[in-house]
């Protein structure tokens, strides 16, 4: 796990006085994840350099997550964990919370905003769900 790189993008985003190339100042969101420069992984993605590790056409989540040095388990529990509250409503010293602590201990702890009975539903935030179990199909 790369301390160091949790540390600066948690101040990155407690800070938030990141600009862009464009003169845009990127502004802390989860609402936009997956692709965007506003969520947890966006933002290591956009403050972090890419290296000789960096593969071609690589996913924004596993570059964010080899950057970080995190198992694939820490990067699902940080970028799209199930809290009790839409994603837009993180605050930037939340994520900074949930950052600083993955680097004291190694664990991901989203607190009192975890949710433990997992993610809202199919409508939560209008990203898709993936079915539990096994497909059903109807016999003919």
């Amino acid at each position: 796990m790369n301390t160091e790189a949790i540390h600066f993008v948690a101040k990155a985003i407690l800070d938030q006085n990141t600009v862009l190339p464009n003169g845009e100042r990127l502004v802390f969101d989860m609402k936009n994840w997956c692709g965007t420069a506003c969520c947890i992984a966006g933002w290591t993605n956009v403050l972090i350099p890419d290296d000789e590790n960096a593969r071609q056409d690589e996913h924004d989540l596993f570059a964010a997550e080899r950057k970080l040095g995190l198992t694939r388990t820490q990067a699902l529990e940080l970028f799209s964990p199930a809290l009790t509250i839409s994603y837009s409503d993180v605050t930037p010293q939340q994520a900074a919370d949930v950052l600083l602590h993955l680097a004291d201990t190694g664990s991901v702890d989203w607190g009192e905003l975890k949710n433990p009975l997992g993610p809202l539903g199919p409508k939560a935030e209008g990203h898709p769900t993936f079915p539990r179990g096994k497909r059903r199909v109807a016999r003919r």
